[in-house]
């Protein structure tokens, strides 16, 4: 069947991370809406001579294993942000997988951006102070490259 075999391509393709822009400071792990917000504050971090690895991973299962593996490797410091609560959210799962197979890589903690462990308030104001925010990104991003 024609129509199958070009879902399994899409399929495919989906489950490839995309790499957004290169970088050897510090890789940023993201899907979703956040990778917008991530491309403003990888603009506002290279502007003050950090440069951000940014991957949209497209996929959350399965996902581009081998693209977080090498990034890490390249970087050594690492921030997963998603728009998920940063308590049992996916990004924890990431998070946790690099801490126990990349330890050795690693030159930082891994960093975690994330919504606050609360409801979403459905409001403009209360959704960006919920949410994620590229000033959150650049500050945890500057946590990491300090530590």
């Amino acid at each position: 069947m024609p129509g199958l075999e070009r879902h399994r391509f899409v399929q495919q393709e989906a489950e490839i991370a995309d790499v957004v822009r290169e970088g050897k400071d510090v890789s940023v792990f993201t899907y979703g809406r956040m990778v917008h917000v991530c491309k403003k504050a990888c603009d506002e971090l290279a502007g003050r001579g950090i440069d951000v690895e940014l991957i949209d991973l497209r996929s959350l299962h399965p996902y581009d294993w081998a693209a977080i593996a090498e990034s890490v490797k390249r970087t050594s410091r690492v921030m997963i942000v998603h728009e998920d609560t940063l308590s049992w959210g996916y990004g924890s799962e990431i998070a946790a997988r690099i801490a126990s197979e990349l330890f050795s890589y690693l030159d930082a903690p891994v960093g975690r951006v994330a919504a606050l462990d609360t409801w979403v308030g459905y409001h403009p104001d209360l959704e960006n102070e919920i949410l994620p925010q590229a000033d959150d990104v650049v500050t945890e991003a500057e946590r990491l490259l300090a530590y």
